[in-house]
């Protein structure tokens, strides 16, 4: 067997200045978080049936092991705003977790969340009956 050869090690004379150092840490920091967001639809109330979004394969799946992840929530919720249009409901985003190569969800959006409630006043009981055809034929 050959031995390969170990690369050289290169001298950078160039110091690194504070602004790179801090935008190095930050993207190191961001890789190394395991949370993440997928996007999902609940096919029936109360979460008894998810799908989740596979943007690669344009589709949804039942397990979260083919969802699509995305690093921030505000870009799941533009992808699921997109893929929403001309639909009923709108897709959900989930919190997830990759820790040790597994997938875990942390927190589903509820769906009853995403609803908006009518400003207009409710009637009260009592005004908003229909009113009776009269007996009177005269």
């Amino acid at each position: 067997m050959k031995r390969q050869k170990t690369p050289e090690p290169i001298e950078d004379d160039e110091e690194l200045s504070p602004e790179l150092k801090r935008e190095l840490a930050r993207r190191l920091a961001d890789a190394r978080n395991p949370v993440r967001y997928v996007v999902y639809s609940d096919m029936l109330p109360g979460g008894r049936w998810r799908l989740f979004l596979d943007v690669s394969g344009d589709g949804y799946w039942n397990t979260i092991d083919q969802a699509t992840l995305f690093k921030r929530e505000r870009v799941a919720r533009a992808v699921g705003k997109v893929y929403a249009e001309g639909r009923r409901r709108d897709l959900l985003v989930a919190k997830i977790t990759t820790k040790n190569g597994k997938r875990k969800v942390l927190e589903f959006e509820r769906s009853d969340d995403r609803t908006r409630r009518s400003t207009r006043p409710r009637p009260r009981a009592g005004h908003g009956k229909a009113k009776r055809w009269s007996t009177n034929r005269g």
